[in-house]
């Protein structure tokens, strides 16, 4: 089975991307599409904050394992992230990111490389950061999301694998490559056997404190089946401080061939 993943994007990027409005004819729950639309135009105002992000993808009863824990700012957009036991991958590295210059630490040496103009890789990046993109993935969910409060938070969450819940599960797999030819054409034959939402925000801020999504796709053809998972924690919304990338890395960090992501 071809592999379709939604864990990290090429060396740094991972889960999410634009979506569109879905109109869904059960009832709407007015109180949840409510909040929806303030954590929608709460997320325009974010600025800063400490994320981690958590990813899992289970096949052949094997699980690998990522983390990223990283601060960010933007306007400019610094973010300084470590990456850890992500496989295919350097399995442990430092980085940060300025504007489209990404500074890497591996093997006990920094290099650098410069991004091109409307590099996916930095715009992926954004949306982990900001949780931005899965607050636009609610437009498709908005209305068939159940609405949880409690004293600090307003949980929304949707947990089907129907048509609807496939139908986003194969929008975020898409999307997360770019929408290649080649994941077009995989996915024809994947069919979603499970498929879970899940957005946290403070009831006061509407910010985002966590993300949770997991899904579970097969071959129709082989039968074999594949799970993402990644759950995204964010604190200090808006409370994190301007910094800059230590003139030292700056200064004293080779630069590496310009990559194409």
């Amino acid at each position: 089975m071809k592999k379709i993943t939604i864990a990290f994007v090429a060396v740094l990027g991972l889960l999410l991307t634009g979506c569109s409005s879905h109109q869904s004819n059960k009832a709407k729950p007015t109180e949840a599409v409510k909040v929806v639309n303030q954590a929608q135009k709460a997320a325009k105002k974010l600025k800063s904050g400490n994320v981690v992000l958590v990813t899992k993808n289970t096949q052949n009863n094997k699980t690998n394992t990522g983390k990223i824990t990283a601060k960010f700012h933007l306007k400019p957009m610094v973010v300084q992230a470590k990456l850890n036991n992500v496989s295919g991958l350097v399995k442990n590295y430092d980085y940060f990111i300025e504007g489209r210059t990404v500074y890497i630490h591996a093997d006990n040496n920094w290099s650098k490389q410069v991004l091109p103009k409307n590099s996916p890789l930095i715009t992926s990046v954004r949306r982990q950061m900001t949780a931005s993109a899965a607050v636009r993935a609610m437009d498709y969910l908005k209305n068939d999301l159940k609405l949880q409060k409690t004293k600090t938070s307003d949980v929304l969450s949707y947990t089907e694998a129907g048509k609807l819940g496939s139908m986003v599960a194969k929008k975020i797999i898409l999307a997360e490559a770019n929408h290649s030819e080649s994941t077009k054409n995989a996915l024809q034959n994947v069919k979603i056997t499970k498929f879970t939402y899940k957005y946290t925000l403070d009831n006061k801020t509407h910010l985002p404190q966590s993300t949770f999504i997991y899904m579970q796709y097969q071959d129709k053809k082989s039968k074999k089946s594949i799970s993402e998972q990644i759950d995204g924690t964010y604190t200090n919304v808006n409370r994190v401080k301007v910094f800059k990338v230590p003139e030292n890395i700056k200064n004293n960090a080779p630069s590496a061939n310009q990559v194409n992501e």
